[in-house]
């Protein structure tokens, strides 16, 4: 009986654990989140952000799932390149969070270069183990 006992009780507690997600997992849902935000993949983009969206611009903007994406969609916000060059991530059981530093390639009607330098937190959470991004917020850096 012992024996069955002991057998039962690992089988709940090993159907209890969590898969653990590791940083780099993390990051590579960012990084696919901005290329998808530079190529206007607006189906992965999707695929990728929570229906509860709340997106904070450098500009004080609040967008949610559908005016983010509608907006990529429709052309009124163009991303050029986006080029990582700090981020800290941490994970909480089911929420990651990312610091970091990013500057984002745009250009002006003229061509010039309209670059910005920003701060970020990028929160994504996992759902039934799907790790959608949540959140975001970011300010403007002095050049």
């Amino acid at each position: 009986m012992l024996k069955y006992t002991t057998i039962i009780f690992a089988i709940i507690a090993l159907g209890g654990c969590k898969q653990t997600v590791s940083e780099e997992f993390v990051l590579d849902l960012e990084k696919n989140r901005f290329k998808a935000m530079i190529e206007g993949n607006v189906e992965l983009l999707d695929q990728l952000i929570s229906d509860d969206l709340y997106y904070i611009h450098s500009n004080g903007k609040v967008d949610s799932k559908d005016t983010f994406i509608g907006s990529i969609k429709d052309g009124a916000s163009k991303y050029g390149n986006i080029l990582i060059f700090e981020s800290k991530i941490r994970i909480y059981g089911d929420a990651a969070i990312i610091n970091g530093i990013c500057t984002y390639e745009n250009k002006k009607s003229d061509g010039s270069p309209n670059n910005l330098q920003l701060k970020y937190t990028s929160v994504y959470a996992n759902s039934d183990g799907n790790w959608k991004f949540v959140s975001w917020q970011s300010f403007r850096m002095s050049p």
